[in-house]
């Protein structure tokens, strides 16, 4: 079972993170030693084998730190109506869009996917962190739309899907496979996204 940390030892633990993420994308992962993680982040490597005990803790905290703010950054409110559940769809969406398509993370997500079919270990993570995670947000939104009559949604898992593939078809398609620069895509565009996948789901007057 983890043990919490204190205020003092997250800071400790964030500012190794912060550090490494550094390091992995200026020089990738396998050019980035621990000795350089210790000096880039100002900690001894006692103190920084206490909190990551391989390199590969290092890129699993920060790929999991990654999307975390697109779920957490802030309690969504339940949908009571139809037009809050769109607003809800429409904001997690462009959350999501905009956290992943910032070049840094776009770096990322190139550097982890490559890491990923090296290091077994890494794929469980990289799986949870980038598609699971933001599945299980949109489908707890849906899955209270249902509850509440607005949606047919029976299985919220496989709905969840369904709006989750056209939103990352952006990540990757705009993103991390792309060779131009990475552009975002527009509100309009999201919100017409959203809407064609309402027109599926609600349930008829």
């Amino acid at each position: 079972m983890a043990v919490a940390l204190s205020e003092r030892q997250a800071a400790k633990r964030e500012q190794i993170a912060v550090a490494a993420r550094k390091l992995f994308l200026e020089q990738g992962y396998a050019g980035t030693s621990m000795d350089a993680v210790s000096a880039e982040a100002s900690v001894s490597k006692q103190t920084l084998y206490t909190y990551f005990p391989a390199k590969v803790d290092l890129l699993k905290a920060i790929l999991e730190r990654e999307l975390a703010r697109v779920v957490h950054e802030g309690p969504l409110p339940e949908p009571q109506s139809l037009p809050e559940l769109r607003g809800l769809l429409v904001m997690f969406a462009t959350r999501l869009t905009q956290t992943l398509l910032h070049p840094d993370s776009v770096a990322l997500i190139r550097l982890v996917l490559g890491e990923a079919f090296r290091i077994r270990e890494l794929r469980g993570t990289v799986r949870q962190a980038l598609p699971m995670r933001a599945l299980q947000g949109i489908a707890a939104i849906l899955g209270r739309a249902d509850e509440l009559g607005l949606i047919d949604a029976p299985d919220t898992d496989l709905t969840a899907r369904m709006l989750l593939g056209p939103i990352m078809s952006y990540v990757a398609l705009d993103g991390f496979l792309t060779t131009e620069p990475v552009v975002q895509p527009s509100t309009e565009k999201l919100e017409r996204m959203v809407d064609m996948f309402l027109t599926m789901v609600v349930v008829a007057p």
